[in-house]
């Protein structure tokens, strides 16, 4: 494994990268002027060797103890967004990023890297600017300069797009950003261009995108830069100004060394394999979940929990931000019992984990004739979950079931279920929101380099 100096090594790498001579494609956002074939850039999982919060001394225990809590805090959040959505400060109150996958891309002229955290569950991107406080000078990624950069701008109080926003004493636009928990950001609506880098090596730049620059930061742990919202909605969207259209593809999310964990944006985005209705509402995307199955046995699942009614607190939601999956109750009990008749006799439990369905065992060696699990949507498409998808190790001899009821909270009442990233490994994830389509392909990520 890597050490600390190697990590810095890659951070170094990684800037001294963007400053080499590579062939460079200007892109604009406007309709007329062709958008870029193939914007990718690469998602760095919080505990993979390229994240600047990777530890070569972490376990197992705890890698798992970390995608339990965040699960759990990540849901807890989703749900007291969903359960909000008549509140009229909603558009306002996108719950608090998890911190599982990061993005990286250069803000600027010349180009600085920036790390950004991804986050399906809000619209916006904004990123830390100087000055700004509380500023961390441990952060491994420089803070964006706008004194240093021959691209920047900022918006005027004079543009319509101000009109719901306030003036600074300078003119300018100026954002407030809450979150449902967690700390938020106060800055500036700016115009600058951002730089992806191709699966060729090559870089795309987009000019004149408009994004927060944070001054005003309610905390500052030094590890990120931003984020980067996958939300579509108003002008402020990134989505909506580059097309509506994203993709995504993740291989095991608990192997620290998998590398080809990308991100698709814009007109290159890639919509392949079978697809659902998707519908976008308050900052979530929503699809249909129609049952269960095991092995091509259907679990004897009322479809109804699975609905999405003009109540707030039900429906299914495809979120980046929850390593687990949450199932409504009655939807997770039916599960969790035909796992428990498949490991009868076979397994002995492990009743170490509170709420959790555990196992003494290991998922290679134990569970390599397990059935397959298909979550089954609307107009036919799939999802099958193997081994690895449905079971995380919390310690090298005890797995657990890596779906969680609804309830774990302590609400039962609510039949919201949330299908998280360990459910979406080994798939690209299509978001065509204009034709409010999803697409599920079942890929090697690696493939998706060419």
């Amino acid at each position: 494994m890597a050490a600390a100096a190697d990590i810095a090594v890659l951070f170094v790498a990684f800037t001294s990268h963007f400053t080499q001579t590579m062939s460079t494609t200007v892109v604009a956002l406007a309709p007329a002027i062709p958008k870029p074939k193939r914007l990718v850039t690469k998602l760095i999982h919080r505990d993979s060797i390229f994240s600047p919060r990777y530890n070569a001394n972490d376990t197992i225990a705890d890698r798992a103890r970390r995608a339990v809590e965040t699960s759990i805090a990540r849901f807890a959040q989703v749900s007291e967004l969903v359960s909000d959505i008549h509140d009229i400060r909603t558009n306002l109150l996108p719950s608090q990023p998890s911190e599982l996958f990061y993005i990286n891309f250069s803000i600027g002229h010349p180009p600085l890297p920036q790390l950004a955290i991804m986050d399906s569950g809000s619209s916006f991107l904004w990123i830390k600017c100087l000055p700004c406080s509380p500023c961390s000078s441990k952060s491994p990624i420089s803070i964006f300069d706008p004194r240093k950069s021959f691209t920047y701008s900022s918006m005027s109080c004079r543009r319509h797009r101000c009109i719901y926003s306030k003036c600074n004493s300078y003119n300018e636009c100026t954002y407030n950003i809450t979150y449902v928990r967690g700390p938020g950001s106060t800055g500036i609506y700016v115009f600058e261009q951002l730089t992806f880098e191709t699966a060729d090596d090559t870089k795309i730049v987009v000019p004149r995108v408009l994004l927060g620059c944070g001054r005003n930061l309610e905390a500052d742990e030094g590890q990120y830069n931003g984020v980067f919202g996958l939300g579509v909605g108003r002008e402020t969207s990134l989505i909506t100004q580059l097309g509506s259209r994203f993709s995504y593809c993740v291989g095991n999310i608990m192997d620290p060394h998998y590398p080809y964990n990308q991100l698709f944006v814009g007109d290159g985005a890639i919509m392949e394999g079978d697809s659902t209705p998707l519908e976008s509402s308050h900052g979530r995307y929503y699809i249909t979940l129609e049952g269960i199955s095991i092995e091509g046995k259907l679990l004897e699942i009322d479809r109804r929990v699975f609905e999405r009614t003009a109540m707030a607190d039900d429906g299914v939601v495809l979120d980046s931000g929850t390593a687990y999956t949450w199932l409504a109750q009655d939807a997770y009990e039916v599960l969790s019992e035909e796992v428990q008749s498949l490991f009868k006799e076979m397994l002995q439990r492990h009743k170490g984990m509170p709420n959790q369905l555990c196992y003494i065992g290991s998922v290679r060696e134990d569970l390599s004739g397990f059935p397959a699990v298909t979550f089954h949507f609307a107009s036919g498409a799939q999802l099958v979950l193997d081994t690895l998808s449905m079971f995380l190790h919390i310690a090298p001899r005890v797995f657990c079931l890596a779906i969680g009821s609804s309830a774990v909270n302590g609400d039962s009442s609510r039949n919201l279920s949330v299908i998280g990233m360990m459910a979406q490994q080994n798939y690209n994830v299509g978001y065509d929101i204009g034709r409010k389509k999803l697409y599920f392909q079942r890929i090697d990520c690696e493939l998706l380099e060419d």
